[in-house]
């Protein structure tokens, strides 16, 4: 019953510590993960539907991803102060937590399955993608929803020839690379990025060390999660 109380994982990712934590806001999610890398902190919930419905022909999962104004200490310039509808930006982002993630739910699952991931505090310097897309699979695998495999994200850049795993954003502009990956233990599930021209061989070298921080990364959010993690379901997957 370790999901009862708040818990903790903390582990090395390209050089950067990153905290999750569970248990402690969010209760009546079905599970919620606040992600921390320096001062940025993201806050990620998992909710999933009671009753099923529909006939389990595609995957019922919604995900949103938005950077308020407050995380970086701005508030909007118009006269209406709310948070907007999401961005262009904001929306690739919920696309890139999307893609990988999907593959991954039962065939069959028939219940709504709701990702929000929202930026709460940005520092300026790390990124949120990655974070947002590694807080939401581990959200995923404390949930009750059967998946059981990690996702984890990374960004990858090259500066001066040397490979950089989730670079500042002063290190981004001095690279030649910009490749977000995202991944398991055992596979590459999605890459999107742009470089200048690189060699074939350079790229898979990248693709290479961006999955093994990957591996190493995932292996420790699924026992995390088989410990503190919610009861799996295991009935219907449809009406």
């Amino acid at each position: 019953e370790g999901w009862l109380e708040p818990q903790t994982l903390s582990f090395e990712l390209g050089g950067q510590e990153v905290s999750l934590e569970t248990g402690r806001v969010g209760r009546l999610a079905d599970a919620t993960v606040v992600a921390r890398v320096g001062e940025t902190v993201l806050f990620v919930t998992a909710c999933c539907a009671r009753e099923a419905t529909g006939d389990g022909s595609f995957a019922p999962l919604s995900v949103q991803y938005q950077e308020k104004f407050s995380a970086a200490g701005r508030t909007s310039g118009s006269f209406l102060k709310r948070e907007g509808k999401l961005r262009d930006d904001e929306v690739l982002t919920c696309r890139l937590i999307d893609r990988p993630l999907r593959p991954l739910m039962p065939k069959g699952w028939a219940f709504e399955t709701q990702l929000l991931a929202n930026v709460m505090s940005y520092d300026g310097q790390s990124r949120p993608e990655p974070l947002a897309i590694t807080a939401s699979g581990a959200a995923m695998c404390l949930s009750s929803v059967p998946i059981t495999t990690a996702v984890v994200g990374v960004r990858v850049g090259r500066i001066d020839g040397d490979f950089v795993i989730n670079p500042t954003t002063e290190q981004q502009a001095m690279s030649d690379l910009d490749l977000v990956m995202a991944g398991t233990r055992r596979a590459v599930l999605m890459i999107e990025g742009f470089a200048d021209f690189l060699p074939e061989e350079t790229l898979l070298e990248a693709l290479e060390l961006g999955h093994a921080e990957i591996a190493q990364a995932a292996e420790k959010i699924e026992a995390w999660a088989a410990e503190v993690g919610k009861p799996k379901y295991d009935g219907p997957l449809m009406l």
